[in-house]
């Protein structure tokens, strides 16, 4: 049975086809899209680090500026010839304890509620699987620097206050996106104060950076992770395509590009580019599917 959607994660769905209806340039922002947030709490983030099976590939912890080393952390009991794996946490409660701040990764794969939402995302746009991630930071202490993403990312502030220092936007690209100089930003066109159930909707390649005005803050952010084929998928099958069809011997550069172009704007490679995104879509809804199973092993319910 499909499970319903968390009535906080109803009002986010709300705003975010409201982006999506007319898409900002920058930014949307609407405060009170949630009252009292509990689909994810403070109490649930530390439960999930609580977890004995949690290991550092899912944590992400800064501190002072750096990065606090957590593979040290991982150890491993073995029975029966293998491995059980987890993680000593003393490393990471200290971190905790001298102000760090700290980023969960998996939310989606962690969280039945948040993995049904996501899934609506997933569904809304041409062929996208969300990745949902929760920041933790405290005053003076932030996960990342200066930066700007690659997709499109929607935020709901969770607890406590959190200041979003937006620049100009910049050029969509995959290179030379973290950790941007002063120099790179530029100067701040907005600031925006996220407060319990406030909402963001933040374009790809607008850059941010972040400053918590609250002893903590702890906020979801749910990257629309673009899965459409890539350039390498793209140039490799047309690459194929001209090495059986390729242009006569001899001929200048400029004879070779067209004939290699006019492959790429061919019907019938169009038409195979729609049945391969397609076919991701197709995967990713599978695999997502697979996610929302991760909990639902139930057939032990008739003994208890």
């Amino acid at each position: 049975m499909k499970q319903k959607l968390h009535k906080d994660l109803r009002s986010l769905l709300d705003f975010y086809q409201k982006q999506r209806q007319n898409l900002p340039e920058a930014y949307g922002h609407a405060t009170g899209v949630i009252d009292k947030p509990s689909f994810f709490t403070m109490k649930d983030f530390q439960d999930y680090l609580n977890n004995p099976l949690l290991l550092p590939e899912w944590v992400h912890v800064k501190k002072d500026g750096m990065r606090v080393d957590l593979e040290k952390s991982g150890c491993y009991k073995l029975v029966q010839n293998r491995k059980l794996l987890f993680m000593d946490k003393e490393v990471l409660n200290n971190a905790i304890d001298g102000g760090a701040a700290v980023v969960l990764e998996g939310i989606d794969i962690l969280n039945q509620d948040v993995n049904t939402f996501v899934s609506k995302l997933d569904e809304s746009l041409p062929c996208v699987l969300c990745n949902s991630v929760v920041f933790f930071s405290q005053h003076g202490n932030e996960a990342y620097e200066g930066h700007c993403d690659i997709d499109d990312v929607l935020v709901v502030q969770l607890s406590g206050k959190k200041i979003w220092h937006l620049f100009k936007p910049q050029q969509r690209r995959y290179t030379g996106v973290e950790n941007q100089s002063e120099h790179q930003l530029g100067p701040v066109e907005h600031e925006i104060t996220l407060r319990p159930g406030d909402a963001l909707y933040l374009r790809a390649g607008v850059p941010h950076r972040c400053t918590t005005s609250t002893p903590a803050s702890l906020h979801m952010s749910i990257d629309l992770c673009d899965s459409t084929p890539t350039t390498s998928d793209i140039t490799r099958e047309a690459t194929n395509l001209y090495r059986q069809a390729s242009e006569l011997p001899y001929e200048p550069a400029g004879s070779v590009v067209d004939r290699y172009v006019s492959i790429l704007k061919s019907d019938d490679f169009q038409s195979s580019l729609v049945e391969a995104t397609q076919l991701k879509r197709d995967q990713i809804s599978k695999f997502r599917q697979g996610i929302g199973r991760t909990s639902v092993v139930k057939s032990l319910n008739k003994y208890i």
